[in-house]
């Protein structure tokens, strides 16, 4: 089964596909998208962009970050955009939709709930095998597909 990662963002939308039986990377990216654009039309983009990448590769399943509210609710509410995106495409497309803090998504990869990008994205190229360079919104988002992954397979053992 083929799960997709999400790592939100207005800016940087990080994507991840991973086949989960074979843990195996299928593709990621993130979708760089400049302050200069608007942000209805970078929601366009990354409305048509994610569609492109779920049609093309057709997951089952979607795990996406909790949003998190710090001090800055501005960005906060435009991430709450982005996050809506992406839900929206999942209803559209059939997907189941899981969500996980931050928090319990870096636990699951270093064991540590505070961990940094850096060794989140350590483990990321350690579980996936990956000798190649990734963004740290790629790799979040890989990593929010693992901790679905491993949650899900930790599930089944236990019933």
């Amino acid at each position: 089964m083929i799960v997709i990662g999400i790592d939100p963002g207005s800016r940087h939308f990080g994507y991840g596909l991973v086949d989960s039986t074979t843990m195996k990377l299928l593709t990621a990216g993130t979708f760089n998208l400049s302050h200069t654009i608007k942000i209805p039309q970078r929601l366009e983009i990354i409305y048509n962009s994610l569609t492109e990448v779920i049609d093309r590769y057709s997951p089952l399943e979607m795990a996406l970050e909790k949003a998190f509210v710090g001090k800055q609710i501005p960005s906060s509410f435009v991430l709450s955009y982005t996050r809506a995106i992406a839900l929206l495409i999942a209803a559209q497309k059939g997907l189941e939709v899981y969500e996980y803090s931050s928090t319990e998504i870096k636990k699951a990869l270093t064991g540590y709930g505070r961990a940094h990008k850096i060794q989140v994205k350590s483990m990321v190229k350690n579980f996936l095998s990956l000798n190649i360079r990734i963004s740290y919104d790629c790799s979040d988002a890989l990593a929010v597909a693992i901790c679905h992954i491993n949650s899900k397979k930790s599930l089944e053992v236990l019933k």
